[in-house]
């Protein structure tokens, strides 16, 4: 189900997945920019929790358009997924608004998770987050249930991205699961894109711990 997954939306500062990378301009016309980018990931973890009964590997990728008042869509796909029923590819639409106000950062959004084999899957969920410095604080509303993080995230001896995240998904019924992700990350400027390799791992309540790799190139 879909309460549990670290996507790219935590104020646009580090993490989430820490399988990400950051996505490059790809085209900027005065006051919009186009982004995209693409990744093959040695699993699915949504929110520190494997996707696939089988820990299949994953391609991931997006593309967004940005505007400068601070609104922004995108779409991000993935592939991989197994629930035990076959597999399954995932694209989530993302629609954002953020700013700043002083040196607080925050923002406000909407995302749709959609699921191209079994619609039953699909979740809508609301966002909304602060920032300051290198730190975050979003809450997600789903329907009967809701997911806090927090995270902080920096650059570690001028060489590479740490992200760590702790969060919580908190159910209407039933008692709540806390999440703890540590991500690392290293861009490298290879002129016409950015590739960023990556290490993400999870620990989700009483399970075993996951590990992720990956590299993604963005443009």
């Amino acid at each position: 189900m879909k309460q549990t997954n670290l996507k790219k939306y935590a104020m646009g500062l580090m993490l989430g997945t820490g399988l990400m990378g950051m996505n490059a301009v790809a085209h900027a016309a005065d006051d919009v920019s186009v982004f995209a980018d693409i990744g093959v990931f040695s699993q699915y973890l949504f929110r520190g929790i494997p996707q696939s009964i089988n820990n299949d590997a994953s391609v991931q990728g997006d593309v967004g358009v940005e505007h400068e008042s601070g609104v922004s869509a995108n779409v991000w796909f993935a592939t991989g997924l197994d629930f035990g029923t076959g597999s399954e590819t995932e694209y989530d639409i993302t629609i954002d608004y953020s700013g700043e106000a002083g040196d607080i950062g925050y923002s406000v959004g909407y995302i749709m998770y959609k699921y191209v084999e079994d619609s039953t899957l699909d979740v809508e969920e609301l966002y909304v987050g602060a920032s300051y410095d290198i730190a975050s604080l979003t809450a997600y509303i789903g329907d009967g249930y809701n997911y806090y993080q927090l995270s902080a995230g920096d650059t570690v001896a001028d060489m590479v991205d740490v992200s760590v995240t702790a969060a919580m998904t908190s159910p209407d019924s039933g008692s709540s699961t806390n999440h703890f992700i540590l991500g690392v990350s290293k861009d490298f400027d290879m002129s016409s894109y950015t590739l960023s390799p990556s290490l993400t791992v999870s620990k989700v309540g009483d399970a075993s711990t996951e590990v992720a790799v990956g590299v993604n190139a963005s443009f």
